[in-house]
């Protein structure tokens, strides 16, 4: 677990955990198929999440994304891409995610996942 509110502006604690992320991305031409982009994540919280992926992708951009949590029914999520950066350990990018309250998603689910971990990591 990492409490950070140094040079990423973190407000919240975050859980350093590896979970199975797919994120959506939108094609460029609304008659072509968007395309999904398997990674893991680095941290989370339960409003954001960073990853790393292998290609780049615009800030500001609005995506789906679907957490695979192995134990249960994945969590699907909007979130706003904040930053997207180069990774220095590997040779792709580091994605910051800001996640949306958004009626239609699993947020709700997601918090409470974010809660009960922490919960347990004080214990």
């Amino acid at each position: 677990m990492t409490t950070s509110q140094g040079h990423e502006n973190r407000l919240e604690t975050r859980l350093d955990l590896e979970e199975t992320i797919f994120i959506e991305t939108i094609a460029s031409a609304s008659t072509s198929p968007g395309t999904i982009v398997m990674c893991n994540s680095l941290d989370l919280s339960a409003n954001g999440l960073q990853v790393v992926v292998d290609d780049e992708i615009e800030p500001g951009s609005i995506l789906r994304l679907c957490i695979d949590l192995r134990r249960t029914d994945p969590i699907f999520l909007v979130a706003e891409l904040k930053w997207c950066r180069p990774d220095p350990e590997t040779d792709g990018y580091r994605l910051g995610f800001l996640l949306f309250e958004s009626d239609d998603t699993d947020i709700q689910r997601w918090k409470d996942f974010v809660a009960a971990r922490l919960d347990s990591d004080h214990e």
